[in-house]
């Protein structure tokens, strides 16, 4: 059994994989409390200190609720959605995440892939020509010239 694991920021991504872990509108099982959210926007912690409270709460979480952890490392595809922007310097909790679900699924024997960070989706926009208007696929990783 494996899992294709993504990250991505809410509103980014919506496909049937994905999975919100927020506090504010997502499964608590995996989302920071309130409170350490709080001190790591205040600058009241640092990385690290945020680090160890969300590992101390995902390994209470995972002591709990194995059954939950189970079902996100049996779905195949997997994308986890946060509100953090992809370039905030790896300073977000999904990435935390990741990280522990390739750890448990070493250890229960489910080969978890991590696929990074979902690509934007490409956007369709007309381009004019001469006499026709023609669908063009450009994504911001792509140049016209």
């Amino acid at each position: 059994m494996e899992l294709h694991l993504y990250t991505a920021q809410i509103g980014k991504y919506k496909g049937p994989d994905a999975y919100d872990v927020t506090v504010k509108s997502g499964d608590i099982n995996f989302a920071p409390t309130w409170d350490i959210v709080q001190a790591w926007k205040a600058g009241e912690i640092n990385w690290d200190t945020y680090t160890q409270r969300y590992r101390e709460l995902m390994l209470n979480s995972y002591k709990r609720n194995q059954g939950a952890w189970r079902e996100l490392l049996e779905k195949g595809v997997l994308t986890i959605l946060c509100y953090c922007r992809a370039d905030d310097d790896k300073h977000c909790h999904r990435y935390l995440l990741a990280d522990f679900l390739i750890k448990l699924g070493d250890k229960i024997g489910v080969a978890v892939i991590n696929e990074g960070e979902r690509p934007l989706p490409v956007k369709e926009m007309a381009v004019v020509t001469r006499d026709k208007d023609y669908p063009l696929l450009v994504g911001p990783q792509q140049n016209l010239f």
